[in-house]
């Protein structure tokens, strides 16, 4: 760059000393040519050796990156979000960015099971592309069409990223419709979490007090008429008498929470109004989303609870630090909760994870060790016994929760009950929770039992994040 500054510097040189007043015309007439296309500003793509240099210098980068050995000082949180389409999800992409911000990767998944022509995958594409530009995200959105949901996230399980630039986490969304949902769909959402394992990754599960999706909020342009609307114009007041409108006034969220990923379709009786131009469409919508984006703004003073109940290898700690690094949650400090093995050791282990923390650079406010052998009061175990009751010997389905099944997993079942007692002892006031997952194994604990696990550990609860690691990470 010097010396083509230097080469520009004698070509005007030479060219005063030719003709000052030519060279004097044909400058100011290059300036105003400038000018105006500074100012006009048009959507032209002028290519320059710059972003050559940027895609050679990455492209390098990912290829030297291959050569870098596994170490925990080199790690780095890379996750898949299975968004479905982001602008149905943004709490859940918004969480997941300040955990990657500026750091590492982050990748949007959306599995669809209708097979897409490349027009619309493209369209889906540069929607998904402008709503991240939207929301201030660094992140990337990719498509998996054409396949069952649980054969569309093993594949891109396996086969989003590359080199070193894959992930290493996956994050999904809380099924809160376990219960209502048929058989086929609970499956699903099961062998998901275990293909995940298969995989060696490390798994997540965010759950908030009103839930993640907010698909029911964003009018699809699919049901309406183009000739209701000018093109690319909302009407203000026909949207502020629509339902989506109404219920974000009464601050009510409709919850499907339940990894759907291929969308929600409005039922025909909403009278959903959008614009049929998909930008203005998008536009229309970004207000009414960004009342549930939550994990943008500045947090309140308060407590991030930290559960680490198992040696998952780390994450279940280091990822609430990370979460405490950001500037918008440094107002909220860590507490954390370990499992002791009995109350003769107690102190023992309470000094060794003292150690440990030490170790680990963790800023802490406090230590608490709690165990989990106590049994559970009669209203919990009750609580409990309400949420299964309905498909106990289910014999129309393959994941009914047997009598014999239950007696069998009595004690597994009573430690997640009596944590959710200390769950609400201890952190019920908390900003945010992070949790050392139960891991089911498989053919021995049914979805339904599995799932009325996590649903004991978080209903009613703040915000609140299930993590499992990979024994690695």
């Amino acid at each position: 760059p010097w010396l083509s500054m230097l080469g520009t510097i004698l070509c005007i040189a030479i060219m005063f000393l030719i003709d000052v007043v030519s060279t004097f015309c044909a400058l100011v007439i290059i300036f105003m040519l400038y000018l105006l296309v500074i100012y006009r500003k048009p959507n032209v793509n002028w290519g320059s050796s710059t972003q050559a240099a940027a895609y050679k210098s990455a492209l390098n980068a990912a290829i030297n990156l291959e050569q870098v050995g596994e170490h925990v000082k080199n790690y780095n949180p890379q996750l898949l979000v299975l968004t479905g389409k982001p602008l149905h999800r943004p709490s859940l992409l918004n969480f997941a960015n300040l955990i990657t911000k500026n750091h590492s990767l982050l990748i949007a998944g959306h599995v669809m099971e209708e097979k897409l022509t490349f027009k619309k995958r493209q369209e889906l594409m540069t929607e998904g592309k402008k709503l991240m530009n939207e929301l201030k995200l660094k992140s990337f959105y990719t498509i998996t069409d054409g396949l069952p949901i649980e054969d569309g996230v093993r594949t891109m399980m396996q086969s989003t990223g590359f080199g070193k630039l894959t992930p290493n986490i996956l994050m999904v969304g809380y099924k809160t419709t376990w219960r209502s949902c048929n058989s086929d769909e609970l499956k699903q959402y099961y062998n998901i979490l275990h293909t995940a394992f298969d995989n060696r990754l490390a798994l997540t599960i965010l759950r908030l007090p009103n839930g993640i999706d907010c698909s029911h909020l964003i009018p699809d342009s699919d049901t309406v008429d183009p000739q209701d609307l000018q093109p690319g114009v909302v009407s203000p007041a026909a949207f502020a008498n629509s339902p989506a409108a109404q219920r974000l006034q009464k601050g009510l969220m409709p919850v499907n929470s339940n990894l759907d990923l291929h969308g929600m379709v409005p039922s025909s009786g909403q009278n959903t109004v959008t614009a049929p131009n998909p930008e203005a469409r998008q536009k229309s919508t970004l207000a009414a989303t960004k009342e549930f984006c939550l994990f943008t703004g500045k947090q309140p003073a308060g407590y991030i609870d930290v559960w680490w109940l198992y040696d998952d290898g780390g994450l279940t700690i280091l990822l609430p630090y990370i979460i405490s690094t950001r500037s918008k949650w440094s107002d909220c400090q860590i507490r954390v909760f370990a499992l002791a093995t009995n109350r003769a050791s107690m102190e023992e282990e309470r000094n060794n994870m003292i150690t440990l923390l030490e170790k680990l650079r963790i800023n802490y406010v406090t230590l608490t060790m709690v165990t989990v052998k106590d049994k559970p009061q009669e209203a919990t175990i009750q609580m409990h016994r309400a949420l299964i009751d309905t498909v106990l010997e289910d014999q129309e389905t393959d994941t009914f929760v047997s009598e014999s099944e239950r007696i069998q997993l009595e004690e597994k079942t009573n430690r997640q009950l009596r944590l959710r007692e200390l769950l609400l002892q201890y952190s019920k006031n908390a900003s945010l929770i992070v949790l050392s997952m139960p891991i089911p194994r498989k053919g021995i604990v049914s979805a339904q039992l599995y799932m009325s696990w996590l649903e004991m550990l978080t209903k009613d609860m703040p915000p609140f994040l299930l993590v499992r690691g990979n024994q690695t990470s």
